[in-house]
């Protein structure tokens, strides 16, 4: 079920002031859906505001049908309208406060003024029409002077040098911390991407080579790869992973501290997918949920735990991503230590909100990488896919919760456990990797390149290979 749009914004596409709003809403949760208006014709927002105001972007709020713009001398109007509605976005955090204001004017004044106009350049690579072009150019004439257009073009290489010296101290402070004023994107940090969203959008124009900590930043910026503020990340104090004796799995504590806090009601309905050796199952069952336990295939060993504990387990074979029950189904539906075999987990999350019943949970429990860190991430499961061939790919925090709400689920909890991992051959024992892959792991190991050994903390203790892994456990609710 798709959520209702509460927002609305107009926009043009290509506008350095728009660019950022749309991408704050993208990350902000908010529904939202949007107008892109004709370029350089300001008249649908001068009906709009009833003659207030002419400029984008502009804000209606759909279920009060408020208009935002930015009309304070501040002129961040819209964005702290949106930074209300979605509070743990901490987009104008006090502690930054007058550092982000100097950035915002910075980036918004000198930067701004700069970058547009060589897009403005390339304007014949982004304007649809000749209506377009016609209005486009009364808008800069009107404001720069006859023949602007023409001066641009003829200084393009001035001004593109310019542009980049005027980045030059975004990439120094990206270097020593994620983000511009620290670990967490604040308002200027999507002001910069709509100012570079600007720069590059006739894609005619690209970030110098050399500016790698801006490159990598602006690629995560608007993937949304960084951590949201409802992820809370723990580390034990020992920050070393408890030894369990058999299958990892057979330790439910992780189960016994989320499974209670749903306070599902006494035989609520439970489908455990991708149960393997069925110890998930088995726990439910016993905490007196009706068990349904589905795996492609089912293995003996469920079964005969399922029989030795003389549990009433229903079993089916199944995968994740075709549930073969009615609407409305389960109660829980939980994934526990299987979701990076499956093909498409997109799909299993609709699947799975489809069986769900009202107030009804999901929960995921299963390795999880990085938000932020893509290099990081794809040399760890190209190392996952070495280890075990079933391996697909871990799914990072932020795109599951995507996943989640674009379904019409509220994510409740999406905490991410570290964990020290404490002996390379040992994990590679488990899962009884062919030797020539560990050869391939244990080389890939010694190469790893910066961002994979600093993110997972590889090294050696007591003549093991050790690593910092992570594992996500989300619970979903449909409310």
């Amino acid at each position: 079920m798709e959520t209702p749009a509460r927002l609305r914004l107009y926009q043009y596409a290509y506008s350095p002031y728009c660019i950022p709003i749309h991408l704050v809403l993208q990350h902000s949760g908010i529904s939202f859906e949007v107008v892109n208006l004709p370029t350089g014709d300001p008249s649908a927002v001068i009906k709009l505001t009833k003659g207030e105001y002419y400029q984008v972007p502009v804000i209606e709020d759909l279920f009060s049908h408020q208009l935002v713009f930015d009309k304070s001398p501040a002129g961040d109007d819209v964005p702290r309208f949106i930074a209300q509605l979605a509070p743990l976005m901490d987009l104008f955090p006090d502690t930054v406060a007058g550092l982000q204001r100097i950035l915002i004017t910075y980036i918004e004044n000198e930067c701004e003024a700069v970058g547009f106009k060589v897009n403005d350049v390339h304007r014949d690579k982004w304007l649809r029409s000749d209506l377009e072009r016609g209005l486009h150019r009364r808008h800069k004439e009107r404001k720069f002077g006859p023949g602007c257009l023409e001066e641009w073009t003829r200084n393009v290489t001035r001004l593109t040098e310019q542009f980049y010296t005027l980045l030059a101290p975004f990439e120094q402070m990206l270097a020593q911390h994620p983000f511009l004023t620290g670990e967490r994107p604040v308002y200027a940090d999507y002001a910069l991407c709509g100012v570079i969203g600007n720069f590059l959008f006739s894609r005619a124009t690209s970030l110098p080579a050399h500016y790698l900590m801006l490159e990598a930043w602006y690629t995560k910026m608007f993937a949304g790869n960084f951590a949201n503020p409802l992820e809370d990340v723990r580390i034990g104090e020992s920050g070393v992973a408890t030894s369990i004796a058999g299958h990892p799995l057979a330790d439910t504590s992780d189960l016994e501290k989320t499974i209670p806090d749903l306070k599902l009601r006494p035989a609520s309905s439970a489908l455990d997918v991708l149960t393997g050796p069925g110890y998930t199952a088995a726990y439910l069952a016993e905490k007196g949920f009706s068990v349904t336990a589905a795996d492609q295939p089912v293995t003996s060993q469920a079964q005969a735990l399922a029989g030795s504990k003389h549990l009433a387990i229903t079993f089916h074979e199944h995968g994740a991503e075709e549930l073969p029950y009615a609407d409305g189904s389960f109660g829980l539906v939980i994934c526990r230590g299987g979701a990076h075999h499956v093909k498409s987990p997109e799909k299993f999350v609709s699947e799975a909100t489809r069986v769900l019943k009202t107030y009804g949970f999901l929960v995921v429990i299963d390795g999880t990488l990085a938000d932020d860190h893509v290099e990081a991430a794809a040399w760890m499961n190209q190392l996952e896919r070495l280890r075990d061939p079933a391996h697909v790919g871990f799914t990072t925090p932020n795109t599951w919760r995507h996943w989640c709400t674009h379904r019409g689920l509220t994510v409740t909890r999406a905490q991410v456990d570290m964990f020290r991992m404490p002996d390379l051959q040992a994990y590679l024992a488990e899962a009884n990797t062919p030797v020539e892959n560990r050869k391939k792991i244990l080389e890939m190991v010694a190469k790893a390149p910066a961002a994979a050994r600093e993110l997972f903390k590889i090294g050696q203790a007591d003549g093991k290979i050790v690593w910092t892994a992570r594992r996500i456990t989300l619970v979903a609710g449909k409310m």
